[in-house]
Formats: C-alpha cells, sequence, structure tokens
C-alpha cells in the first residue's frame, strides 16, 4: 500500500512538472507558435517587412491579432528586400504592408542613391500589387554621429516620398530619440530597441490600422 502511494505521489509530481515545463515552453516561444498558425492559417492581412529590428518585434502579442504575419529579415539590407519582396509580402496578398530597414546599408557604407533607389522599388512594387504600405522611419543609433546623419538624409527622402505619393509613415525617433541619438532606456544593444520602444512602436501602428479601418 505504501509502495503505491509512494508510486502514486511520484506519477503526480511528475505530471506537474511535465505541465508547468509545457506551459513555459509554450510562453516563451508564444510569438513563434503565433506566427506559425497565422502562416498555417494562410492570408494575413498584416506584414511586417524589415530587418532585425522588425524581426524581433513580437508583432501578434503587441498588436492583439492574429492576422499579422512578421517577414523581418535579420542582418539584411534594403537590396535584399527588394528581391525577396515577392514571397515575403507580394505573395501573401496582405491588405497592409508596415516597412521599415536601412540602418543595415548605412552601417556597409551603402550609398544614400541605391537605398533610396531600393525604397522607391519596395513601396512601387507594394502599391502597384494592392496592398496599402506604411513607412517607419529608420532610427537612429546610439552615440553614433556618422550614423545618424545618415538616417537624418535618409528620412527626409521618405519623408518627401511618402508625402508625394500619399503614403503613411511612422516617425519613432521622436519619442525614442535625443540629440544624441537612441536614448539608453529604449535601447536593447546600439541598434535594437526594448519592450519599452516596441510598446510605443505598436500603439502607433494601431493608430494606423484605426485609421485605415483594418
Amino acid at each position: 500500500m505504501m509502495s503505491y502511494r509512494r508510486l502514486y505521489k511520484a506519477s503526480l509530481a511528475l505530471n506537474v512538472l511535465l505541465i508547468t515545463l509545457f506551459l513555459a515552453t509554450a510562453y516563451i516561444y508564444r510569438d513563434k507558435i503565433f506566427q506559425r498558425f497565422v502562416s498555417m492559417k494562410g492570408n494575413p492581412q498584416i506584414v511586417m517587412y524589415g530587418n532585425s529590428i522588425t524581426a524581433q518585434g513580437k508583432w501578434v502579442e503587441l498588436l492583439g491579432r492574429t492576422d499579422v504575419m512578421n517577414n523581418g529579415l535579420p542582418g539584411l539590407c534594403t537590396y535584399h528586400f527588394v528581391q525577396l519582396i515577392k514571397t515575403h509580402v507580394v505573395d501573401l496578398q496582405p491588405k497592409i504592408c508596415f516597412l521599415e530597414g536601412g540602418i543595415n546599408d548605412i552601417t556597409v557604407g551603402v550609398s544614400q542613391e541605391k537605398i533610396q533607389a531600393n525604397f522607391r522599388l519596395l513601396l512601387e512594387t507594394i502599391q502597384k500589387n494592392g496592398i496599402v504600405p506604411v513607412v517607419t522611419l529608420t532610427m537612429f543609433e546610439q552615440n553614433d554621429p556618422a550614423s545618424k546623419a545618415e538616417v537624418v538624409e535618409l528620412n527626409r527622402f521618405l519623408v518627401e516620398y511618402c508625402k508625394e505619393h500619399r503614403i503613411t509613415y511612422i516617425d519613432m525617433n521622436p519619442q525614442i530619440a535625443d540629440s544624441t541619438g537612441l536614448k539608453p532606456e529604449f535601447a536593447f544593444d546600439k541598434t535594437h530597441l526594448n519592450e519599452k520602444a516596441y510598446e510605443i512602436w505598436a500603439a502607433e501602428i494601431k493608430k494606423v490600422l484605426k485609421m485605415k479601418r483594418l
């Protein structure tokens, strides 16, 4: 009888441990699980397209909806976005695409002329396929005056282009940066954002979605 009770208690403890581990794993990887669900379901209404800054956002959770596909591409430049836009955006036929990028180009020394040409092509491609583009202006890095000057020039072009073509844009820099660049309280490292910054970004995206009734 005593042996049976010990076995029962051990079995119960093991089950509790396994359930706890399962729930913990599900919580840690919840965004990847959500993204798998969105991929299986197909036809996302929203595509997030950009570099690692986009890729690291937990957009299903941040936006509170399950029709968001995170197609961020860590480490890549706008040239790569152009090459991959058909499979990562166009073929999915979302209603809206949030586009972010440019800082990797600046880091590796791509000229403004080429970066701007890539953005033109990206936005033209998105629009001609009946998808609404929204540009998130390139965000400043921490304490890098040379990078900041390039970002200012690129964003000046993006604002002018968006106004000319009636494209909505989001400017995060006034909220998360100061004269030195990305503020430490919003930074994960020199370039990437922390959770506080993503919450601000998500709030701006929600405003756009509400404005466009999506």
